[in-house]
């Protein structure tokens, strides 16, 4: 039980690293659309409804659509399949870094990162928090209230209320945890940018790959299905 719990907090980490690459690149890359969430985008559709743009209202609709849509998704297989949800939210990350780098800096900002809202999304679905916390990966409004109202409980707690203080410590360290991942994987992105332009959202492969081998290292899905196809390709 104390591994899974480690695994599941180091995979929150890795996966919060990959929420602010993808939330980095959008806002540098792509003319500050932020495609990990939809505030912004809903705020920006109601102006290009009003008035402001219409044929860009159609372009956030269906950004809307693809977001929901990954939502979606993610309940019917969660409640009518056994697939490993984990592996996949991994995989379809990996085709949205390889897919995006190929996007021509020309292209719509918000066409180009509808690749990004659909696996985001998914991905808070499915990497919703760890230790007993729900916590985003994808961004970090309420992982700042979160940090804040904890540490400051922490420190407003008396001390001889020793029990609840150290839930307070430790709320803080998890959601600040989370804050400081996502922000260095938004540094990783910035950085990535300035050395290789919009292909740098290959980048974020590699970081996911570290992410595919923890959770193997704790599923061992794929060895499993080695193991069969080894078993039906050479039988004893």
């Amino acid at each position: 039980m104390e591994r899974r719990k480690k695994y599941e907090v180091r995979m929150h980490f890795i996966m919060a690293v990959c929420g602010g690459f993808f939330g980095g690149y959008a806002i540098f890359g792509r003319m500050a659309v932020f495609g990990s969430a939809q505030t912004a985008n809903l705020i920006e559709l109601m102006g290009d409804i009003l008035g402001r743009n219409a044929g860009e209202a159609l372009l956030r609709i269906l950004a809307l659509v693809i977001y929901v849509g990954a939502m979606i998704i993610f309940s019917i297989l969660a409640k009518k399949t056994a697939v490993n949800l984990r592996y996949l939210a991994i995989l379809l990350e990996m085709l949205t870094a390889a897919l995006i780098g190929f996007f021509p800096k020309e292209m719509n900002p918000i066409v180009a990162l509808y690749p990004v809202f659909f696996a985001t999304s998914f991905q808070w679905c499915v990497f919703k928090g760890a230790d007993g916390y729900a916590c985003s990966t994808i961004f970090s409004t309420n992982n700042v209230k979160q940090t804040v109202l904890s540490f400051t409980d922490y420190f407003l707690t008396e001390k001889k209320k020793e029990k609840e203080r150290e839930q307070d410590l430790k709320k803080g360290k998890f959601f600040g945890g989370t804050l400081l991942c996502f922000h260095a994987g938004v540094a990783i992105a910035y950085i990535a940018l300035q050395l290789f332009g919009l292909r740098s959202a290959w980048a974020c492969i590699l970081l996911l790959m570290a992410g595919l081998w923890m959770t193997e290292m704790e599923e061992g899905v794929l060895r499993t299905w080695m193991a069969k196809i080894t078993r039906a390709v050479f039988p004893a």
